[in-house]
């Protein structure tokens, strides 16, 4: 009986270890199985400097594709076709607006309209259009090579190069890329990024608060900020003043910020600059050379910021092309009463915030491909959301005289807002895919 059951001990261990060394081998079998894997990564498109020079013209009205900034002027609604140009509406009945025509202007992002001039980055080049007639916008001005921009800088993840040879880079495009390969591909460097991310540039346009009746209202993801006779435009580092008093635009002065600038915010005298870790006060009593009065820090994310009284609004967002700091999502709430002394009185969670626009104590947030918040901050100490719509992809806002604009990948939606927490809707000039 003794020697049975030694039997058996000695059977089992067999069975053990032959198991043990079939699990071994189909796990290196495993190891070795063959995968395919696709990942997004993105392509420098270039242009020559003869061509870049010769694209910019006017056409006739085109379909929003690829919506970014968004600046309203006298009526009209000047919309950012990214990298490919800006689209003119008449919105002077925001329930009907009538898309009228389109400027070309290559690795354009950015708007400003002051006394019928019309301002506009193209790659690193700042250029001036008289629009006094709409129907036919004419170039009077390039100022070569002002920006320290991020023509490029991909919006996602690359294996290309910028090869200057070949020219300018004027937009980067998106291209499917697939390999086999063997084993658990985790070395692969596409690992490390989303597919399909597409980042607005924000790296890098809510009323200015700032402006005068000659000029306009921009966004707050914008870079371009006008006040009284001057343009201020910030690139990744610097802030770039410009006399605009006349058609004859002249840049007057340049100074360093600090670390990846993103927006610009002009209010009372004042711009409030965005970073990915810091809000930067300046100073206007000189215009002509802005004055830094303080910085705020923040956690490290995407940052547009808004004004209105004594309390500063800046939303925190991760992914994209932003830094992707755990727990960044969310909206700040800033006393700026002392300028010098900005204190933070306030965070709010949030999902994926763009833009922001407030007016009155109404706030709207853009919260990306999650839609866009009404918030109620008549209190700033106590910021309640209030209304939240979901069907929207929304980028950034403007708020002005009782009609919401919001731009994004849903088109350019608007709202009247006179009546909040109902948000009326008014029209929509949707985007149109290929």
């Amino acid at each position: 009986m003794k020697i049975l059951f030694n039997k058996q001990i000695r059977a089992l261990f067999v069975f053990a270890a032959v198991l043990f060394s079939t699990s071994m081998l189909l796990n290196s079998c495993q190891d070795l199985r063959t995968q395919t894997i696709t990942w997004v990564e993105y392509e420098p498109v270039y242009m020559s400097h003869e061509e870049f020079i010769n694209a910019v013209q006017t056409e006739t009205a085109q379909d929003l594709k690829n919506p970014g900034k968004i600046y309203f002027y006298d009526g009209y609604l000047f919309v950012n076709e990214i990298n490919k140009g800006i689209h003119i509406l008449d919105n002077r009945d925001p329930s009907a607006p009538v898309n009228i025509g389109f400027i070309n202007i290559p690795a354009n992002k950015d708007i400003a309209v002051r006394n019928d001039l019309l301002y506009a980055d193209s790659q690193k080049d700042l250029l001036v259009f008289d629009i006094s007639s709409l129907q036919n916008p004419e170039l009077i001005d390039r100022i070569e090579g002002v920006f320290n921009n991020s023509a490029n800088t991909p919006p996602g993840f690359t294996t290309q190069t910028v090869d200057e040879s070949r020219g300018l880079v004027v937009d980067w495009k998106p291209v499917v890329r697939e390999e086999v390969c063997e084993g658990n591909c985790h070395s692969h460097p596409a690992h490390s990024f989303r597919e399909g991310t597409i980042a607005f540039d924000g790296f890098t346009t809510a009323s200015s608060g700032g402006g005068t009746p000659q000029s306009g209202v921009g966004g707050s993801m914008a870079r371009f900020a006008i006040t009284g006779d001057y343009l201020y435009a910030v690139d990744h580092r610097d802030l770039m003043t410009f006399d605009v008093s006349s058609a004859n635009t002249q840049k007057v002065h340049r100074q360093y910020v600090g670390w990846l600038i993103e927006t610009i915010f002009p209010y009372n005298n004042n711009l409030f600059i965005g970073s990915v870790n810091s809000m930067y006060i300046y100073d206007l009593s000189n215009p002509a050379a802005p004055h830094q009065l303080s910085i705020f820090w923040h956690a490290t994310a995407c940052d547009p910021v808004v004004v209105e009284g004594n309390y500063a609004y800046v939303t925190l967002r991760s992914g994209d092309n932003c830094p992707n700091i755990q727990g960044s999502d969310q909206l700040e709430v800033i006393d700026v009463s002392d300028l010098k002394n900005p204190k933070n009185i306030g965070i709010y969670e949030m999902i994926n915030p763009h833009g922001l626009g407030i007016d009155n104590g109404r706030l709207f947030i853009s919260e990306g491909a999650y839609g866009l918040k009404l918030m109620d901050a008549s209190d700033p100490f106590n910021v309640k959301e209030v209304r939240h719509i979901k069907n929207l992809k929304t980028f950034d806002v403007i708020p002005l005289n009782g009609v919401l604009m919001v731009t994004g990948e849903s088109g350019i939606v608007q709202f009247d807002y006179t009546n909040a927490p109902e948000l009326k809707h008014l029209s929509t000039i949707p985007v149109v895919k290929d």
